[in-house]
């Protein structure tokens, strides 16, 4: 019987997606995503296996419990206007530069003007201001690797269990993913290390929404 690690490796395989395209169609957190590819944990609970069987074909049984067909029809599965419940139109989305990770989780843009030079990547986003950062160094590991990409939404609303782009008053940056927000305050937690943050509103100067994480192949030059 294959691990739950193996199948899940598969399904990005067919399908190509990224860690937040399956947690958008799972409806569950990017961090549960990535602990069940990187074999972290081996439990899949049936209603995220359900939701995948509707967009992949992947049959809930299989993906949840390595028993019966591989495979059902999926009338859902083809369905690429969709993505995390909105419909949204493919573009050409500018990256502005490389967020080089860090150890801590902090990270320095090294570019922060929209058409800067670094290509663009094609993906479906609402939000005209949306831009993408490459990102440099293994402290995301697997949720977003070195190399990859991430679509970054100033005027998205983020929703606990994503991902957000943090800007601290004092000049620092991050990815994290968003635990609870409050009006005083936000808990977020690092991706690596599972550390729980608390920020109050008065340090942070602007949360922006990461929309979706996206290969290396997606990008082209300008």
């Amino acid at each position: 019987m294959s691990t739950l690690q193996e199948r899940m490796q598969e399904l990005v395989r067919e399908t190509g997606w990224t860690v937040g395209e399956i947690s958008g169609k799972a409806g569950v957190s990017h961090s549960a995503v990535s602990q069940w590819l990187s074999g972290e944990t081996q439990s899949l609970k049936i209603e995220p296996a359900v939701l995948l069987e509707r967009y992949t074909g992947f049959s809930a049984l299989w993906l949840a419990k390595g028993k019966g067909q591989k495979k059902v029809d999926a009338p859902g599965s083809h369905d690429d206007a969709e993505f995390a419940g909105r419909a949204r139109q493919a573009r050409f989305v500018p990256v502005v530069g490389t967020a080089k990770m860090g150890d801590d989780g902090y990270y320095e843009e090294i570019s922060s003007v929209v058409g800067a030079g670094d290509g663009h990547i094609e993906i479906a986003t609402e939000d005209p201001n949306a831009y993408g950062l490459r990102v440099r160094g293994q402290s995301m590991f697997p949720a977003i690797r070195d190399g990859w990409y991430v679509l970054v939404e100033p005027n998205g609303t983020p929703q606990t269990g994503e991902y957000v782009l943090l800007k601290l008053r004092d000049g620092r940056k991050m990815v994290k993913e968003l635990l609870v927000r409050r009006t005083t305050s936000i808990e977020v937690l690092s991706v690596n290390t599972q550390e729980r943050l608390t920020f109050d509103t008065a340090e942070i100067d602007a949360i922006h929404a990461v929309a979706a994480v996206v290969s290396s192949s997606k990008w082209r030059p300008d």
